[in-house]
């Protein structure tokens, strides 16, 4: 008797033996990895906000593993398209909205149209129209949305204080903000925080030529709106030079990276004003968590005679989103990453972490406490320019960013000479 307990009760334990290791096999053949490729995972700001939404992701979908490549920002878009060369890369990638380095990419990105209809209302049709290749809806969405974009200034109400200027007063038209800089520079305050080198400058330009361009700016990438005869243009340079001739620029300016030496300067309160982004980085959660929620103020452009608009605020529908390669062989689980980040909680944590703008009329970033955000989503309810950069193909802004250097750090071009420039600039690059 005891001999057949013994061996009924081996036999169980084979049986339950069996089930667990043949559970095990179906269990890991369930597994699936999903690669992710993106330009913002080694951002110290960004990454362990991103940790935290893969593992929100892996715990609501326990079958899935997230492998996230932080790849290098400078060499993104090169390493992707030989990942596509060789149809074999990420499952999930990250890219810019409305570059054309998306759109030469094109041919390898899933039509998300199917999957996005459920919830599609929840973004602004704008944003989806520039996720769609070439802002045609016939071509399919490309890109599910993570962040809206934009540029304009930040500046220190402590430091406007002591230079003896109304820290609730924004230095709005030109005069009164080269009198302002004029002011900070008296009190031994750097006016301008970055510089000429390279992007300071550049997205000065930009929410300039929101003002001057308003909402016609589609016109100077089809050719109907131009740059060298633009009197308005042309005096937005000459600014640019008397702002540099006048010393309201950061004296180190010239030598300083403003991804991210300038930034940080910035937020370490070396200088009282700051051509900022609205999203990801160098934005308002990053410099009121620096500076002190309620020392940061904000102004989209500088308004001046010749523009013919005033208080406009540059904008881009789509900062950054998630596309799904051709190439994936779990496309749909793809999706619902992409998607993850888009909206719900997987948006709402990298919203609250990173100080990202995002499209998704769900989420209400202002019930985070930040007094700034108030005053640019004011701007945005009622003054949008689309940024102007984002209509040209390829590296239309590098390109721009090198003529803007030979006016202002190298004195080599004026004025004159530098509208001229950017006009063949845009049209190698319409």
């Amino acid at each position: 008797m005891r001999t057949k307990k013994m061996v009924s009760g081996l036999l169980l334990l084979s049986l339950i033996a069996v089930l667990v290791c043949g559970f095990a096999v179906a269990n890991a053949a369930s597994q699936v990895t999903l690669t992710v490729w993106d330009f913002k995972y080694n951002d110290p700001g960004m990454h362990p906000v991103m940790v935290k939404i893969d593992e929100l992701f892996m715990k609501k979908y326990p079958n899935v593993k997230i492998s996230h490549v932080g790849q290098p920002n400078d060499q993104y878009y090169q390493l992707l398209r030989a990942a596509a060369q060789a149809n074999d890369g990420p499952d999930v990638a990250m890219f810019h909205g409305a570059r054309g380095d998306t759109y030469e990419l094109d041919q390898f990105q899933v039509k998300l149209d199917k999957y996005i209809k459920p919830w599609r209302k929840e973004i602004p049709e704008d944003s989806w129209k520039v996720a769609s290749t070439n802002r045609n809806f016939k071509n399919g969405i490309k890109l599910i949305p993570m962040t809206s974009q934009g540029f304009g200034f930040y500046y220190n109400k402590a430091y406007f204080k002591k230079a003896g200027l109304d820290p609730n007063k924004p230095p709005k038209d030109w005069n009164s903000f080269l009198a302002a800089c004029e002011k900070l520079k008296a009190a031994g305050i750097v006016p301008i925080t970055g510089g000429t080198r390279d992007y300071t400058a550049n997205f000065m330009f930009r929410t300039f030529a929101a003002n001057i361009f308003g909402k016609n700016v589609s016109g100077l990438q089809t050719g109907k709106l131009g740059f060298e005869k633009n009197a308005a243009f042309k005096k937005a340079a000459q600014m640019m030079v008397e702002l540099k001739q006048k010393g309201y620029f950061d004296p180190n300016g010239a030598s300083t990276p403003y991804f991210m030496d300038a930034i940080n300067n910035y937020a370490a309160g070396k200088g009282a004003i700051f051509c900022g982004l609205l999203s990801d980085v160098a934005n308002w959660k990053q410099f009121s968590d620096a500076l002190g929620k309620n020392n940061v103020g904000y102004f989209p452009s500088i308004n001046f005679t010749e523009a013919k608009s005033k208080d406009m605020q540059s904008f881009q529908p789509v900062g950054i989103g998630f596309g799904v390669m051709t190439w994936s062989k779990n496309k749909d689980l793809a999706e619902k990453y992409a998607e993850f980040y888009a909206r719900g909680e997987g948006a709402q944590t990298f919203v609250a972490g990173t100080g990202a703008l995002s499209p998704n009329t769900t989420l209400d970033a202002e019930a985070l406490g930040y007094p700034v955000l108030k005053d640019i989503s004011s701007y945005l309810k009622k003054n949008i320019s689309e940024d102007y950069q984002t209509w040209f193909v390829g590296s239309f802004e590098d390109d721009l960013i090198a003529v803007t250097q030979r006016l202002l750090i190298t004195g080599e071009i004026n004025p004159d000479k530098f509208v001229e420039q950017v006009e063949k600039v845009a049209a190698q690059h319409r």
